[in-house]
């Protein structure tokens, strides 16, 4: 819309230069400015239906999130009640008990989705209650390796702790926070080959905290480098090598880091993997 009109405004002054007559110059400087309006009249109508689409999209996206977690959470608990009584009576085998562990593992991916789906929500939405507090980062990282562990001994990885020895506290907020390195140090493991090793370090430098997660696995393709931390975007590659997920783990990295003063940022080449950076300010 500014090239255009300004791009009118230098045609109706050669018009008026060109033609010394003063209807000319009327007529030509109304017809660009019902064309100016005419086209900007479609363009905000655009506009508009494009913030609307996004609002119905994201309450869909609250809604259906909402009402998967009530059956999930109730699946949950009736199973732990249900393997609670069981093993009292010693009555699983073996092939049972893999069954059970199965749906438990499937139910918990599932839940985390949705609470992932709502976090979104929010954040679009302003909703977010952020509760500061003073973290122990390294403790916090430990603790999410030991979570992820099933998925590192599923891939046989190696996962490498580099923790500086005295780091100061950062005020974040620590649930959060261990969203933000369940999604780094997960998508490490994910991407990365059977058999390889994920690095993961925690350095303190000036004023500010950095976690680095560095793994050798498929990398991200250069020229999408610019659209990773998009909602809902995943790489040409995740598909290729049948990665989950639906494309908000770094947008949620990137949007909560905001509230803490935080920078995430990363280097990656195709097929030799990728180094994430998440650096905290220490005040």
């Amino acid at each position: 819309m500014g090239f255009l009109t300004i791009a009118a405004m230098f045609g109706t002054y050669f018009v008026s230069k060109w033609f010394d007559n003063e209807t000319v110059t009327i007529v030509s400087v109304s017809s660009v400015g019902v064309a100016i309006f005419t086209i900007g009249s479609f363009v905000v109508r655009g506009f508009e239906k494009v913030a609307e689409a996004n609002v119905l999209k994201s309450e869909f996206i609250s809604i259906i999130s909402h009402q998967l977690c009530t059956p999930l959470s109730a699946i949950r608990w009736n199973l732990e009640i249900f393997e609670s009584e069981q093993e009292k009576r010693g009555a699983f085998s073996e092939k049972e008990r893999n069954f059970l562990s199965n749906i438990g593992k499937a139910n918990t991916k599932m839940l985390k989705l949705v609470s992932d789906l709502l976090e979104v929500v929010r954040i679009d939405q302003g909703k977010t209650v952020f509760k500061i507090e003073d973290v122990d980062l390294a403790q916090l990282a430990r603790d999410v390796i030991e979570e992820l562990e099933h998925l590192r001994v599923q891939k046989n990885i190696k996962i490498v702790e580099m923790f500086d020895v005295e780091l100061p506290r950062v005020k974040v907020d620590a649930g959060k926070m261990k969203v933000v390195l369940e999604n780094i140090i997960g998508n490490a493991l994910k991407y990365s080959q059977d058999g390889q090793e994920v690095a993961v370090a925690i350095k303190y430098r000036g004023e500010e905290v950095t976690v680095i997660v560095r793994d050798k696995g498929v990398g991200i393709p250069r020229h999408q480098h610019s659209q990773i931390f998009e909602k809902f975007f995943r790489s040409s590659n995740s598909s290729k090598y049948r990665t989950e997920g639906v494309g908000i783990g770094l947008y949620l990295v990137k949007a909560i880091l905001k509230h803490f003063d935080g920078r995430v940022w990363f280097e990656s080449e195709e097929g030799e993997g990728s180094t994430f950076y998440v650096s905290l300010p220490v005040k």
